[in-house]
């Protein structure tokens, strides 16, 4: 049986100060496959056809270039992984949400996306999440919040990288930002691309 490699990334923010420009969504974004070098080395194709630096970081929101959009999500498109997402309209949230610590609004939902993914999936995988506010245990957090949830963990084991040096976590911010553009900005053109690699999108209600 082949093990997984999943990475998850968000777009959007967790602050619910909507008067000071908090985003309306947040979305989290989970991909996984089987064949991670060969989707990290995709994206270092990408590079070179383009001339970027080897250290050049594909975000979403940062690529001005149409062309270079259009070509990193032509890539995506035939690359092999799936993809889960969970989209949150924070201005559709109870009080409590609001009150909560950003960690555990963002553990709350990233431990409700995983729930989605078939546990035969995260069975023995490695999950690489990207490093969020600085948080230096956050693997050790996440592993207690989905104990407190009552949540199975399956994965053998969970790190967090900074997403420059890891490409799939690239990736991920690539789909998440592709959903939050599609719902925030009703600007479908990179999800449309992307829409077969999903499994699952999650509109989250509570």
């Amino acid at each position: 049986m082949l093990t997984i490699t999943f990475a998850g990334d968000e777009s959007g923010d967790v602050s619910f100060n909507f008067s000071k420009g908090a985003s309306r969504y947040f979305v989290m974004a989970v991909i996984a496959t089987n064949q991670p070098e060969n989707l990290r080395q995709s994206l270092s194709d990408v590079r070179k056809e383009f001339g970027l630096s080897v250290s050049y970081e594909f975000r979403f929101n940062d690529i001005a270039s149409a062309a270079l959009r259009q070509r990193i999500f032509q890539v995506l498109q035939n690359s092999d992984f799936e993809a889960w997402a969970l989209v949150v309209d924070k201005t559709t949230l109870s009080m409590p949400f609001s009150v909560m610590r950003r960690l555990d609004f963002y553990l709350f939902c990233i431990t409700e996306l995983l729930q989605t993914i078939p546990s035969e999936k995260r069975e023995k995988a490695t999950l690489i999440l990207d490093e969020f506010g600085g948080e230096p245990d956050l693997p050790l957090e996440f592993r207690r919040y989905m104990k407190r949830r009552n949540i199975p963990r399956h994965f053998s084991r969970v790190l967090t990288k900074r997403s420059k040096s890891e490409p799939l976590i690239q990736v991920a911010d690539l789909v998440a930002g592709a959903v939050f553009r599609r719902d925030a900005q009703h600007d479908s053109d990179a999800f449309d691309m992307i829409e077969k690699k999903f499994i699952n999108i999650l509109e989250y209600h509570p």
